[in-house]
């Protein structure tokens, strides 16, 4: 079996990791994988071999979503397609659905295409609920132009496509490899923080919609006589500034640590530098059905969890066994973070529980037991 991997993003990528973990996970169980991926800047090759996938790079802006950069890039990618469909056998185009491809929802007419063609549909645009509105039509329109769709949960399909769709559900994971319990003492010193303080962690882009605001509140309230906790932003964002700035307005900037963003593949060993995960996401309609990818990293890297309550982290999260469900409100969020901080026996269950209570959300096993199965089966379908 051969798939091809087609979306307006670098690969691999520090965002929308997901693509990162299929591909790798395919190529070591045996199947033969090409990724079509953004060529960024100058430095980045045109071909390469990435882990055992190959990796054909256009160049394009993959920072500019709404333009037309991304459709330029795709009928650019249709037409690699065709040439390398000349030159072997691909089996599946595995492309990411829209908006990701600007208004290019399916291969160009009269051009060599593989045998079976889906979308991959990880979310809506959340830049507004206006995007998210448009995104959610594009979405349905691109449903009756392929063989079929690939969503990231069960929710989310309903939630786009409707009650009665038939879309395959993939959904997102962790590589237990790199995200398992530990520590790391030299990271935590190099923030000033002693052994014996308690660290708090989020991971994320800062975007305005996210409201990290509250979450900033949240901590400030929880911690307003507590001097040995530490909240660590890990990520970048245009929200940065803002929230530094809401740091030294509630007077707390000397425990409000932002490392900048970092590579994904640090991503783990800052984790492990966490005590406490926060899956901080607002309960709104850009956000509310997406498993958020943090929550599954945290839980994997043996963390106790406060998840705000969301379909998509309850999909991870079993209240008071892996960790704590909390309203998105600043308040409600402060009062279960207050109660985790207080309760050490509730910290530890929470902990020893965690890693276990997701595995099957390791990629290894997801490839192995739902991404080939699907594939296969829409092979079959279509044969």
């Amino acid at each position: 079996m051969h798939v091809c991997f087609l979306g307006h993003q670098e690969y691999p990528a520090n965002y929308v990791t997901a693509f990162n973990e299929y591909t790798r996970e395919l190529a070591e169980q045996g199947v033969d994988v090409s990724v079509i991926a953004v060529k960024q800047s100058e430095s980045e090759s045109k071909y390469e071999t990435v882990d055992g996938v190959e990796v054909y790079r256009i160049p394009s802006d993959a920072s500019t979503a709404f333009s037309y950069r991304p459709t330029l890039f795709a009928f650019r990618a249709f037409r690699l397609i065709d040439r390398l469909c000349e030159a072997q056998d691909i089996d599946i185009l595995h492309m990411r659905a829209f908006p990701n491809l600007g208004i290019a929802l399916r291969p160009l007419p009269g051009l060599d295409r593989p045998q079976v063609t889906i979308a991959d549909v990880r979310g809506t645009a959340i830049s507004s609920e206006f995007f998210d509105w448009v995104s959610r039509v594009g979405i349905r329109a691109q449903q009756h132009l392929i063989d079929g769709m690939i969503v990231i949960d069960e929710g989310v399909a309903d939630n786009i496509l409707g009650p009665d769709n038939d879309a395959a559900i993939l959904p997102i994971g962790a590589d237990f490899s790199l995200f398992f319990p530990g520590n790391n003492k030299a990271l935590r010193s190099s923030w000033g923080v002693k052994p014996e303080d308690t660290v708090l962690g989020y991971t994320g882009i800062f975007y305005p919609t996210r409201e990290l605001d509250r979450l900033v509140r949240a901590f400030a309230t929880a911690t307003e006589d507590r001097e040995d906790v530490y909240l660590v932003m890990v990520g970048g964002g245009p929200e940065r500034n803002k929230l530094e700035q809401l740091a030294v307005k509630l007077g707390i900037k000397d425990r409000v640590i932002f490392t900048g963003e970092v590579p994904f593949k640090a991503v783990p060993k800052h984790v492990r530098a966490f005590d406490i995960g926060l899956a901080y996401v607002r309960d709104s309609v850009q956000y509310r059905d997406q498993p958020p990818l943090k929550t599954i990293e945290f839980l994997a890297s043996g963390l106790p969890v406060i998840g705000t309550d969301t379909p998509g982290n309850r999909r991870f999260i079993e209240d008071e066994v892996n960790g704590l469900i909390a309203s998105d409100s600043p308040s409600k969020f402060a009062e279960r973070l207050e109660r985790l901080l207080d309760e050490d026996a509730l910290r530890k269950s929470l902990r020893q529980n965690a890693r276990d209570s997701v595995s099957q959300f390791d990629y290894t096993n997801i490839v192995r037991d739902r991404l080939i199965p699907v594939y296969k089966s829409f092979l079959e379908s279509h044969s």
